[in-house]
């Protein structure tokens, strides 16, 4: 079964170019990727696509058996916190909208946590969070490899996987690095490389990026009626 079977994407506030909180719908209350909880229930799990903290892969010793010490640094940054914290009122808004009142029963966090409070939200957030396992960067393209994946300052070693992206995309990670492989694929058994679409729009920005988080027009289409001054 899949659980995930709804997402979206928003911006957590005013100035953001493109959205920067990715959401997936659960039917269902989970804790981590499968401890389902003996509830009947359904949540919204809410992550930043451009976190500032930055972890690190080190090598323990030159026995190839050894396993590396892994430091992803989760929330290492003020910002990220406040990333985090103004998901988690968002997600808050969403869920008490109309469309929910039929299905929304108390929260699974109830009396655990003060909305209004910026410290018991960053405590609750601290304590209840957890890792979407897609890890990318640690081998940047540039630093560590080239623009064909080939380690610096080795022969006959490529590295083909979201570790060599350059930065981090927003999203998940399986179709572009389906991408890089298939890319890198070329480079090693010599095809001609694809030329840029040339057709490539970018992505929807609203009219005022600079002064609001939200859209300035009606969304009369969206589900529960969202519109005016929602997203």
């Amino acid at each position: 079964m899949m659980q995930f079977e709804t997402g979206g994407f928003i911006r957590s506030k005013k100035g953001m170019p493109h959205p920067d909180l990715q959401y997936h719908f659960v039917p269902g209350a989970v804790v981590g990727q499968s401890e389902f909880l003996p509830h009947h229930a359904f949540q919204a799990h809410c992550g930043t696509m451009r976190p500032e903290s930055r972890g690190s892969v080190k090598i323990t010793s030159n026995n190839v058996l050894d396993y590396p010490d892994i430091d992803p640094n989760y929330l290492g940054t003020q910002s990220d916190i406040e990333d985090m914290r103004a998901g988690f009122r968002l997600t808050e808004e969403i869920i008490g909208q109309p469309a929910f009142d039929e299905y929304r029963g108390e929260p699974l966090h109830a009396g655990e946590v003060d909305i209004n409070d910026d410290e018991s939200v960053d405590n609750w957030i601290r304590q209840h969070s957890h890792s979407a396992y897609h890890p990318s960067c640690t081998v940047a393209m540039g630093t560590c490899v080239d623009t064909a994946g080939r380690v610096k300052g080795t022969t006959g070693l490529r590295v083909v996987d979201a570790s060599i992206m350059p930065s981090m995309v927003s999203g998940n990670l399986n179709a572009p690095t389906i991408m890089v492989a298939e890319k890198i694929a070329d480079h090693i058994v010599g095809n001609k490389q694809l030329p840029k679409d040339v057709g490539e729009k970018g992505w929807f920005m609203p009219e005022d990026v600079e002064g609001t988080q939200r859209c300035s027009k009606p969304k009369k289409d969206l589900v529960g009626g969202l519109g005016g001054d929602r997203w």
